[in-house]
């Protein structure tokens, strides 16, 4: 079972970033009609991922069961999610090796945006209460090695009754 809990950006840390509006430098501009936000967040890459890529993900949501057979990771670059329209959105990460360590989830909402650092395993980004749209991006290699996925050797689930509202 996976313990889910709050998206926050100490929670996170360990995995990547979390960031929205608000969280980090701000200032007025544009003759105070504009509060531009300056976030710590970085997105990493390295000299291999070459191209900037910009994707879309239209996600169904999950029944009450979430079952979880397969993890990923992007070694050469963070891959960032931003929500367009979503209630809630569940995003699991293992802390090392996903055969080795264990799984965390996270419940992030329509403002949060996820960055995952270089190498963090994670799943897939999963639509709760209705479907999900998101833009993603993220740096690209030329030689097609931007993705590793890992069929897990047992599934994982968590229950989204039990999962922090």
């Amino acid at each position: 079972m996976i313990a889910v809990r709050q998206l926050n950006s100490a929670s996170f840390a360990p995995y990547g970033h979390v960031a929205c509006a608000g969280q980090g430098i701000t200032k007025s501009i544009r003759a105070d009609t504009v509060l531009l936000t300056k976030t710590p967040s970085v997105f990493q890459h390295d000299a291999e991922a070459l191209d900037l890529a910009l994707d879309f993900y239209d996600v169904q949501p999950e029944g009450d069961v979430v079952r979880i057979n397969q993890a990923e990771r992007h070694e050469h670059s963070s891959q960032m999610f931003v929500p367009m329209s979503v209630t809630r959105y569940l995003v699991i990460v293992w802390e090392g090796h996903p055969h080795e360590s264990a799984a965390h989830g996270f419940i992030g909402g329509p403002k949060d945006v996820v960055i995952y650092n270089p190498g963090v395993w994670h799943h897939g980004i999963i639509a709760l209460d209705g479907p999900g749209h998101f833009a993603s991006t993220m740096w690209r290699t030329r030689g097609g090695t931007d993705v590793e996925f890992l069929p897990l050797e047992t599934a994982l689930e968590t229950r989204l009754q039990e999962a922090v509202s």
